[in-house]
This record gives structure tokens, C-alpha cells and sequence, in this order.
């Protein structure tokens, strides 16, 4: 029944897309949020800047900060080099810490590497990569803070290819003893700051088309 109404949940925020390039909602998930967006721009320039997280202050009001570190989660320097040349170059992402420097509910666009935080919706998250899977142009981590019978959380965020454009979508999956209260305060904010960054993320990679 979990899984169900967490499926429910996913699909009315995705609109109207049939086509979907994330897997199922994971087993005991309590309810999820997510968002899509349709972006006229080649896949792989969107993967790119999915995978630029060096950047992500410069449009992200959302995830402000996504840093790469290692399994003490001390911050490994990633210069002059997007996360995709990173696996280009053969070194795997899968089980690598990252730490999130977030705002629930989302900045007002738009934003730029010197947009000051609202300190009051100010969040730091660590987790782990869970995929990395550049072939399907997908990626997702779970969080590392808590045991997962307490919390548990799947992220996920998918590219397809759609008529030439690309599908951008993305959602995380909740569950565990304190997901009923997460949802009670967060589950609103969470869901403006997926719509926030899908509407972030396409303006950025058009406007770097322009």
C-alpha cells in the first residue's frame, strides 16, 4: 500500500510524460516527490551540467551545493573537471560520499553563485552514490545520516531523449520511522524546491544555447 500511494504521488507530479527513464519506486518507500521537465537542448549537454557540480550555485536554488568527498566526507577537490570527464576517464563515482548544501523550500529564481542562503531553509545532507550510470544518463544516492529503519531515502535524477528535446526528471523516495513527519514538514517545500530546480536547470542549459 506504501508503494502504491508513493507511485500515485510520483505520477501526478510528473505530469502528463508517458515516457519515464527512472526505475521503480523502491519497497517501503513512504511517499515521494519529483518533478520533470522538458528541455530543448541535446542530451548530453544536459548531462553535462547535471554532472558540473562545481556550478551548481550558479543556477541551483534548490541544491546549492553538491561536493564530492571521501568515505570520512572530507571534501575532495574536483578542479577545472566536470564529474562526467571524471568518468570518462574510467574512475567509477558509485559509493562516494557526497555532501548537499540545500534549501527547503527552494531560493527564488533566479539565483547565481552570489545569492546569500535563507539561512532559516538552510539543510546539510551526506550520502552516497548509490548509481552512477552515464550510459542511461541517470544517477542516485541514499542518505547516510540515519539507520534506514529510521529514515530511509532514494534519489534519483534521469535524462531521455523525447522528439529531439530532453526529458529531465527527477525524485526522491522516503520512508522509514520519521518519514511521516519529514512529510509533514517538509513534503510541500521539497516538492516546490524539485519544480524550482527542473525550472533552474532548464533556463540554464537554453540559455547557454543562446
Amino acid at each position: 500500500m506504501r508503494v502504491s500511494t508513493a507511485i500515485a504521488l510520483v505520477a501526478f507530479a510528473l505530469g502528463s510524460h508517458a515516457q519515464t527513464n527512472l526505475p521503480p519506486v523502491a519497497s517501503g518507500t513512504d511517499f515521494a516527490v519529483g518533478t520533470n521537465i522538458t528541455i530543448n537542448a541535446p542530451i548530453a549537454t544536459v548531462w553535462d551540467v547535471l554532472m558540473d557540480w562545481e556550478h551548481y550555485a550558479d543556477w541551483n536554488p534548490f541544491v546549492r551545493t553538491q561536493t564530492l568527498a571521501n568515505e570520512f566526507f572530507i571534501p575532495v577537490p574536483v578542479v577545472n573537471r566536470t564529474l562526467a570527464a571524471i568518468e570518462a576517464a574510467g574512475s567509477s563515482l558509485e559509493n562516494k560520499r557526497v555532501i548537499f548544501g540545500v534549501q527547503i523550500p527552494p531560493l527564488p529564481l533566479p539565483v547565481n553563485a552570489s545569492t546569500p542562503s535563507n539561512l532559516l531553509h538552510s539543510q546539510t545532507s551526506f550520502e552516497n552514490i548509490t548509481a552512477m550510470e552515464p550510459d542511461q544518463h541517470r544517477m542516485a544516492w541514499k542518505q547516510l545520516m540515519f539507520p534506514e529503519a529510521i529514515l530511509a531515502t532514494e534519489r534519483w535524477s534521469a535524462l531521455s531523449s523525447v522528439g529531439g528535446q530532453t526529458l529531465y526528471e527527477s525524485r526522491i523516495g522516503i520512508g522509514g520511522a520519521l518519514s511521516g513527519i519529514l512529510k509533514g514538514l517538509f513534503g510541500e517545500g521539497l516538492q516546490e524546491s524539485f519544480d524550482a530546480q527542473g525550472v533552474a536547470l532548464k533556463a540554464r542549459v537554453e540559455g547557454g544555447l543562446a
